[in-house]
């Protein structure tokens, strides 16, 4: 499901930049009111806070899914909505090796849902242990997704709340809400 890489994007970020944004410089650095994603990587780059590195356990849930079943094929009807019913509530768990180098430098494309995607941020704040972020992303297989995320971090440790709005898939326009969270758990093994 292409939904599964826009929710990766805020999923497998935040372990590794949520806290390296704190006291970062403006974002939007030309002023044109828009973030782009190399203005997003020079906050990111610019930073002096990092994360531990080590082994993160991630987990996204699924809060809710909504959609509009009569932008399906008919012979898709009846069968996506108990497809999607179930995945709410659904937690998935994941863990990730940081190393030394991740830690000491994310990269903000990791926000995005695939090397395919572009997306530009209209807010792109971190500070203070708090995240607040805000992006549309386009992606040639998807359609679009209008994104943010809410939150709290430290060097161990993430909290956040996400809200995606899809138009232009083939499923046709969806909501999500999830929450993710990540914590360091260890060091990396093997």
């Amino acid at each position: 499901m292409t939904t599964a890489k826009f929710m990766g994007a805020g999923a497998l970020a935040s372990a590794l930049a949520l806290a390296a944004c704190g006291g970062a410089p403006e974002a939007d650095a030309d002023g044109d009111g828009t973030i782009t994603q190399a203005e997003a990587e020079a906050v990111l780059a610019n930073s002096d806070l990092t994360i531990s590195p080590g082994e993160w356990e991630n987990t996204v849930e699924f809060v809710d899914i909504k959609f509009d079943e009569s932008q399906l094929p008919e012979e898709a009807r009846g069968m996506v909505g108990p497809m999607l019913d179930a995945m709410r509530g659904q937690k998935n768990t994941t863990k990730s090796c940081v190393t030394e180098e991740e830690a000491k430098e994310p990269a903000a494309e990791m926000f995005s849902g695939s090397d395919a995607a572009d997306c530009e941020y209209s807010k792109f704040q971190f500070a203070g242990g708090t995240i607040d972020m805000a992006m549309t992303c386009t992606d040639p297989n998807s359609g679009v997704a209008k994104i943010t995320n809410t939150g709290t971090y430290d060097e161990t440790s993430y909290a956040m709340e996400m809200d995606i709005s899809m138009e232009g898939s083939e499923m046709g326009a969806m909501s999500i809400s999830a929450k993710s969270n990540g914590k360091r758990v260890g060091d990396c093994t093997g």
